[in-house]
């Protein structure tokens, strides 16, 4: 059964971390949408609406572009340590990232709703308790939910509280490999891969049956298991 879902703990419709985050922190600078950014933005708190070239989270900070929408023409880099949101759970649109996601052992990344051209890459990541988790939550956790990911999706080594990756549309291949999310599960379903889907080394054993809704339809191989 599925325990933990940040994006089902939503106060009227809005993320609760949308609303910890957007309280405290001063917005970053926005370009108005249609425009044509020319530099990297550095995201430390909050973003507002619009575009952006490309979006650099540096190591232990935290962004937040709610529910955008945003249009990012040059990919998006989480750092070290580092938490990028957008959206949430069943929530509205939220825009289209070219250049897709990257994150080297960041603490949480946490993307719904969106479409991402360029793939997802997430490379390690800090523990379930990190300091930087702290809000809202108390633990980490990646998610991508309801996303269309071109270029496929890998997802290795991230040791958090939970990961879900749920109800994607992907074409291109994705792995999700020697992941630890010991103190929760590794909830994988009701995505459509234009590929193969790939699981190992995963700890728990990834759920794929009832929590996310169901298996993934998959035109190619599929090593992924299904949860009693």
């Amino acid at each position: 059964m599925r325990r933990f879902s940040c994006g089902r703990r939503g106060v009227g419709g809005v993320s609760l971390l949308s609303l910890v985050i957007g309280a405290g922190v001063a917005l970053g600078t926005a370009t108005p949408a249609g425009a044509d950014p020319s530099s990297a933005t550095v995201c430390t708190g909050g973003l507002a609406p619009g575009a952006y070239r490309s979006i650099v989270v540096p190591a232990g900070a935290t962004c937040d572009l709610g529910v955008g929408p945003v249009t990012v023409t040059g990919g998006v880099q989480v750092g070290a340590g580092a938490t990028f949101v957008l959206g949430f759970e069943h929530g509205p649109p939220t825009g289209t990232i070219v250049g897709g996601v990257t994150a080297n052992d960041a603490a949480q990344v946490l993307v719904h709703n969106a479409a991402i051209k360029g793939g997802v890459r997430i490379d390690g990541g800090s523990g379930a308790f990190a300091s930087a988790c702290a809000v809202p939550f108390g633990v980490c956790a990646t998610d991508f939910e309801d996303n269309a990911i071109s270029g496929g999706a890998v997802i290795n080594n991230y040791d958090g509280f939970w990961l879900g990756f749920i109800r994607n549309s992907v074409d291109g291949t994705v792995k999700i490999t020697n992941n630890d999310q010991s103190f929760d599960e590794i909830d994988i379903g009701s995505n459509t891969v234009n590929g193969s889907l790939f699981c190992s080394g995963n700890n728990p054993t990834e759920n794929t049956g009832h929590s996310p809704g169901g298996p993934s339809t998959v035109t190619g191989q599929d090593t992924c298991h299904v949860a009693v």
